[in-house]
């Protein structure tokens, strides 16, 4: 027994270690592995055809008619912001250190590899399930146009339970997700390709959607119905919002191939902010004229444009609309099976999950074993589950992420890093410590600096100089007895903490709001919090970095933070017990890993 128990304290020591370590930059951090082929228009078509479509087709008709009615429109606006936001953020982590497996990467860099297995284990899960989520709407789409032939055949000869579970196997849903799969495998530059020319038909369509939409537009349709333009108040309108980030998810796919980018440090921010800019006029003008031409109520949620257009006699643009959304959730598809499969292999060649995932084809330049899996299981959950238990859980993924990297970015930004970037972006060049300093294995950026005499970040992460020099620098004298960038870090988890409190005071005890110790608490919270980001405003930054950086740090990447805290607070409760089992399952495989 004695044996026994030492061995378990000894294996949960090491899993604990191991949990705390960062990734070394020393290390083969700039692999080089993939093909770099993309330019600046195929990451730009990239991100426009994960957008749109997953998004327009798929969620516009379930939040419309469940959440937000006419406020769609301003739903896509909140996540829009919300994304940007987040996107300025991954833009400054993809030019600075190009390499795949995005927002996994940022978090092992920053705050560890429990946290980074955290955010690549979700990521998985909510792109593998929107593949599988859009090829069931597209499937359903295809159906619709045929008269529900393939349904009412199927759930005949080959009935499941309903559910959770799907009413019938989705036999044409497995075929798209088994095509794309191949497509995907062929490598990313035909992939790219493939989705501009799709990218490009969807687009056109977009333009017949709002012409038309306008032209059969109801104003009371937002104003007399019944209720209004925010039938289930604005708590619906923001509800809305935290399920249509997803819509945005684009940007995570240019992050997540930036070691496949000819020039990351131009070419990635440019993408994102075209990208954003033209999905956010997409999806606003598309679900204001969906929503002027039909009462939200009777919005089909299954095939919103089309039964839309039917419902005003128009058949032949429900024809026109549907070639429009196959166009756009097939290359909604496509580039979440680029997202996936590259995670997989990021974690793989860390050796956080099995190794043989990083196993990249010479001919094609792609992780072609991580990539016919993640299709397999995407093929898996289409046949399974149903379209609305899929839906409910593909924003929690990339809530929970875009947090993890506006937060590493205020802390790089704050602590003495030993890595700087050519002007260029392709590559990191290190900037040696002294000789007689010895760099344990698994340090951080912050850890690799020890001298301040022989780096560029001599004064990163200390009271800036113009403070202590005032009248005023004795008081914050006490701040030198720390080391660099860990006064901004704790100071950084406070506001944080006090923020978060705050946003679930607001969404949770508003019927409070006129009660003076509800308002005295709020009042502390708030000013708790901006006082911890005021002073993180006092030390100095990183001047090293060449590349793109965030503006106005750490205001944005902080706003960043606080949206997307409030967006997953309004998320469903079934959303989070979906996260619960899904990370029990994810520790349990890695404690038994390590």
């Amino acid at each position: 027994l004695g044996i026994t128990a030492k061995m378990v304290v000894g294996r949960f020591s090491n899993f604990l270690s191991n949990c705390l370590r960062k990734k070394d930059l020393t290390s083969d951090m700039m692999r080089k592995d993939l093909n770099r082929c993309l330019g600046l228009s195929d990451l730009t078509f990239l991100s426009i055809g994960g957008m749109i479509g997953s998004g327009l087709y798929v969620l516009t008709g379930t939040v419309a008619h469940n959440f937000a009615g006419g406020s769609i429109v301003l739903s896509y606006l909140f996540a829009a912001i919300a994304s940007a936001l987040s996107a300025f953020c991954y833009a400054e982590f993809a030019a600075r250190i190009p390499v795949t497996g995005s927002a996994y990467q940022f978090t092992y860099l920053s705050v560890g590899e429990f946290w980074a297995f955290v955010i690549g284990w979700n990521v998985l899960l909510e792109h593998a399930v929107s593949v599988s989520a859009v090829a069931k709407s597209l499937s359903g789409y295809f159906d619709s146009l045929i008269g529900f032939k393939m349904k009412e055949y199927l759930v005949v000869h080959t009935p499941m339970p309903g559910g959770i579970l799907a009413s019938y196997p989705d036999f044409f849903a497995a075929g798209i997700v088994i095509i794309v799969t191949i497509i995907v495998a062929t490598g990313v530059k035909f992939t790219s390709r493939f989705t501009t020319i799709l990218a490009a038909v969807n687009l056109a369509i977009l333009v017949l959607i709002f012409s038309t939409g306008m032209y059969l537009a109801n104003i009371n349709n937002w104003t007399t119905v019944r209720g209004g333009f925010f039938p289930h108040g604005f708590a619906g309108t923001i509800s809305g919002a935290s399920t249509l980030v997803f819509s945005y998810v684009g940007y995570e796919i240019v992050a997540s191939v930036t070691e496949e980018a000819k020039n990351p440090n131009r070419d990635v921010p440019l993408a994102l902010l075209i990208s954003i800019c033209v999905a956010a006029l997409a999806y606003v003008g598309a679900s204001a004229a969906l929503t002027l031409m039909v009462p939200w109520y009777d919005i089909v949620i299954s095939a919103p444009f089309p039964a839309a257009y039917a419902q005003r006699g128009w058949n032949w643009a429900k024809y026109v609309v549907s070639i429009g959304a196959l166009a756009a959730m097939s290359t909604s598809i496509v580039t979440a099976l680029v997202v996936v499969p590259r995670y997989v292999y990021a974690m793989a060649s860390d050796g956080l999950i099995m190794p043989w995932f990083n196993t990249v084809n010479k001919t094609t330049g792609t992780p072609v074993i991580a990539t016919v899996t993640t299709g397999i299981f995407c093929i898996v959950m289409a046949l399974v589950f149903s379209l609305h238990s899929l839906v409910e859980f593909i924003s929690i993924g990339q809530l929970l992420a875009c947090s993890f990297v506006s937060f590493c970015v205020i802390k790089l930004r704050y602590e003495p890093n030993d890595a700087a970037t050519h002007d260029n972006g392709t590559e990191l060049q290190k900037v040696r410590p002294p000789s007689d300093t010895t760099i344990p294995n698994s340090t951080s950026m912050a850890d690799s600096v020890v001298s301040p005499t022989d780096s560029l970040n001599d004064h990163c992460g200390i009271i800036k100089d113009s403070i202590m020099t005032s009248p005023f620098g004795e008081y914050f004298a006490w701040t030198l007895n720390f080391r660099p960038g860990v006064l901004p870090f704790y100071s950084l988890l406070l506001a944080t903490l006090f923020g978060s409190v705050v946003s679930i005071m607001l969404l949770v005890g508003i019927s409070h709001i006129k009660e003076a110790w509800f308002i005295l608490l709020l009042v502390v919270f708030i000013f708790l919090s901006l006082f911890f980001l005021f002073f993180i405003c006092m030390f100095t930054q990183d001047q090293t970095i060449k590349t793109y950086k965030v503006p106005f740090v750490p205001i944005i990447p902080f706003a960043s933070i606080m949206v997307n805290i409030i967006l997953m607070l309004k998320l469903q409760k079934l959303t989070w017990l979906r996260l619960a089992i899904w990370m029990a399952i994810g520790n349990l495989y890695a404690y038994y890993l390590y």
